[in-house]
């Protein structure tokens, strides 16, 4: 995170003769600001899983919004306003200080809204990181079951599968060990059935019967 320098920013009442001394503004003592660390009043409003904006932020830690009060960024557009754009932070800063003076605003009430908001921000980051890894660590512990669940599966169908195979595997085995004992069993008919023909007709070769022809459907 980078260093927010700019909380070491100081204003003070000057009086006429060091309004017009310019070179005095540097040498001045810087006066910080102590925030404390504001808390979550309600859940920040979200649009799904969208990161919510900044001014959602800050209502959900109860920092009133732009257009309520003289906040920083009514501060910002008084410093990028058309008048002041050209302008040195010398003369930028006294035309601040010239509005708060007018609006009786004191200074430190602009810098601890600025510091409120930034609080704000660092603290929902804070948050949003603790959520982040909550739910990095419920995400990889669905993971690991989902892994487990995977794995248990794969093994349920690959043992089914070597169950089939196995199956496919053995009644082959019985097929072919059948086939075997089907041609000693036609064998073993054929050597008796060899003693119902004669040598003769053994070996004369095998003629198919012609079919008689039905002479009555000639008459």
């Amino acid at each position: 995170m980078a260093e927010k320098k700019w909380y070491n920013v100081f204003v003070s009442v000057e009086d006429e003769q060091k309004k017009t001394e310019e070179t005095q503004v540097s040498s001045e003592k810087p006066t910080k600001v102590e925030i404390a660390e504001p808390e979550l009043e309600h859940p920040v409003a979200r649009v799904g899983e969208e990161m919510p904006s900044f001014e959602a932020i800050f209502r959900a830690f109860g920092i009133k919004d732009q257009s309520q009060g003289f906040t920083v960024y009514r501060a910002e557009e008084l410093l990028n306003s058309v008048y002041l754009k050209s302008s040195t932070p010398e003369i930028k800063r006294s035309a601040l200080m010239v509005a708060l003076e007018a609006l009786r605003i004191p200074p430190e009430e602009v810098i601890q809204d600025a510091v409120k908001r930034d609080k704000a921000l660092t603290q929902f980051e804070k948050i949003e990181e603790r959520r982040l890894r909550e739910l990095e660590q419920k995400k990889s512990d669905e993971n690991k079951r989902l892994q487990e669940e995977m794995e248990r599966i794969f093994n349920e169908i690959r043992e089914k599968m070597e169950d089939n195979n196995t199956i496919i595997k053995e009644l082959r085995e019985k097929f072919q060990a059948w086939q075997q004992d089907k041609e000693k069993e036609e064998q073993r008919l054929s050597n008796v059935l060899q003693f119902f023909v004669s040598q003769e007709a053994q070996e004369q070769p095998h003629t198919p019967t012609r079919r008689r022809r039905n002479t009555s459907s000639d008459n």
